[in-house]
């Protein structure tokens, strides 16, 4: 079998608050496989949004990735530097 183009294992993100830790996405788990489409439904204020800006790693500043993992290409780009991400969300999906 081959690997998954994206893979999205339990992540979770939180933000800080001055109310305390806000915990937006809990154990969001998907694959998706090249050339495939994935739909994300959900009510308002599920986290739909903070898991893609996740993904990309554009949050707001107090926003993090507690938990979990997000492969590329078999790549855990949780794990990337701001430079390495600029560059995927620059030039990426080839």
């Amino acid at each position: 079998m081959s690997e998954h183009l994206l893979s999205v294992k339990d992540l979770h993100t939180s933000f800080t608050t001055d109310n305390g830790e806000v915990h937006a996405v809990n154990g969001v788990s998907f694959n998706l496989d090249a050339g495939k489409v994935l739909g994300i439904v959900g009510e308002s204020g599920s986290g739909k949004s903070v898991t893609a800006y996740s993904i990309m790693q554009i949050l707001a500043d107090n926003g993090r990735i507690t938990g979990g993992s997000v492969e590329y290409k078999g790549q855990d780009i949780t794990k990337w530097n701001r430079h390495q991400m600029a560059g995927f969300r620059g030039k990426c999906c080839s």
